[in-house]
C-alpha cells in the first residue's frame, strides 16, 4: 500500500479553521444511538437532542422492522438522514437510510445487492456514505469499503483503498468529504489492528505518525476538516482495559482528555464535526445500564448530563452532530 506524505498546509483542505481550542458555547447537539430499552432482543435507533449544557430529551426513533436489529447509526451533517445497519433474523445485514423529515426509508437497492453482509455506515459530505462489505461480488475480497451516494443511488470511485489480502473496516468520513479513516489489519507484526487514513482527493493513503502503537487501535471517528481522529486503544498506560484517545494531525500528537476515561471499558467514540464533543460508550460501574452513552466536552473538560438518554438496558453506537453549527 502506498503512502502519500502531504504538506502540513494541505491538512485544512476546505480552509475551515479547526476548533481544537474553541470558545465555550452552548451548542445544540443531536445524538443518534441504538438501544435495547423497548425490545431486549432487537435494538432500535433513537434520536436525542441536547442543549449542549444540561438538558436533553428523546425526539424520535426509526420505526423498527419485525424482528429487525438496527444499530450503528450515522447522521448526515444536517441531521436529515440517518444511515444504519439493519439485520432481520436469519438474513444478512444490510445498510438502510432513514429520512427524519419524511419518517420514511430511502431505497438503496444497488448498495444492498449482495449475498453477503454490509454494515457500519458513515456519512460524509452531502449524502455520501461509506460502508464495510464482506466479500462483495466484484470486490477484492474479505472486508472492503464502499463509497455510495444514498440519494443518487450510485457508487463512487475509491482507487488504491481496498486490498485483497487484508481487511478494511469501521470507516469514518470527514464532513468535507475528503478524508476517510478506517481500521485495518494490514501490518504483519503483533498489532491486532491499526488505523489508516485515505485521502479521497489524491486517491492514496496518508501517513499518520505517532497514531498507532504496538497494541490495538480501532473504531476511528474523524472531525469535519480531517484534523482530529478519536479512536479506541488498549495500549499500555490507560485507565481501563480499553480507552478513548484523540489524535491531532496538525501536531502528530495525542490530545489530553482529562476526565473522559475510567477503569471500565470505553468504546465507540463519535467526534462532533467541530471536534469539541466526543460521544462514547462506557461500561463504568456508576452507569445506568451495562453499557451507557456519555458525551465529553473538550472545552469544559467534563461530561455532560444526559437526562433520559440511558436506560437500565444497553445504549450504544452513538453518533453526535452539532445542530446549531451544521455545515453544508
Amino acid at each position: 500500500m502506498r503512502i502519500l506524505t502531504l504538506l502540513p498546509a494541505l491538512i485544512l483542505f476546505t480552509g475551515i479553521v479547526s476548533t481544537l481550542a474553541s470558545e465555550p458555547t452552548n451548542e445544540r447537539l443531536l445524538i443518534a444511538f441504538a438501544s435495547l430499552r423497548a425490545e431486549p432482543l432487537h435494538p432500535t435507533i433513537y434520536f436525542y437532542e441536547h442543549d449542549g449544557k444540561a438538558a436533553g430529551k428523546i425526539v424520535g426513533k426509526i420505526v423498527p422492522g419485525d424482528k429487525r436489529s438496527d444499530h450503528h447509526p450515522s447522521l448526515s451533517q444536517d441531521g436529515r438522514l440517518c444511515a444504519f445497519a439493519a439485520e432481520v433474523v436469519s438474513t444478512v445485514c444490510t445498510v438502510e437510510c432513514w429520512n427524519r423529515d419524511t419518517e420514511k426509508s430511502l431505497t438503496l437497492t444497488p448498495l444492498n445487492k449482495s449475498p453477503n453482509a454490509q454494515m457500519a455506515p458513515s456519512f460524509g459530505a452531502a449524502s455520501v456514505v461509506c460502508v464495510e462489505a464482506w466479500n462483495r461480488p466484484g470486490s477484492p475480497g474479505r472486508w472492503d469499503l464502499l463509497l455510495y451516494h444514498c440519494e443518487k443511488n450510485i457508487f463512487l470511485e475509491s482507487p488504491n483503498l481496498n486490498t485483497s489480502q487484508f481487511d478494511e473496516r469501521k470507516p469514518t468520513l470527514s464532513g468535507d468529504g475528503r478524508w476517510l479513516a478506517f481500521t485495518t489489519n494490514s501490518h504483519a507484526d503483533q498489532r491486532l489492528s491499526e488505523i489508516a487514513l485515505y485521502d479521497r482527493a489524491a486517491g492514496q493513503l496518508v501517513s499518520v505518525p505517532n497514531l498507532n502503537s504496538q497494541f490495538m487501535e480501532s473504531e476511528p471517528s474523524i472531525s469535519h476538516d480531517g484534523r482530529c481522529i478519536a479512536f479506541v486503544t488498549d495500549r499500555l498506560g490507560g485507565q481501563g482495559a480499553r480507552d478513548i484517545s484523540l489524535y491531532d494531525r496538525q501536531t502528530s500528537q495525542m490530545v489530553a482528555l482529562p476526565g473522559l476515561n475510567s477503569v471500565g471499558q470505553e468504546q465507540s467514540p463519535s467526534l462532533s464535526p467541530d471536534g469539541r464533543f466526543i460521544a462514547f460508550v462506557s461500561e463504568r460501574l456508576e452507569g445506568t445500564g451495562e453499557r451507557d452513552i456519555y458525551v465529553y466536552d473538550r472545552d469544559t473538560k467534563s461530561l455532560l448530563p444526559l437526562p433520559a438518554l440511558n436506560s437500565p438496558r444497553d445504549e450504544y453506537d452513538p453518533c453526535v452532530i452539532g445542530l446549531s453549527s451544521a455545515m453544508d
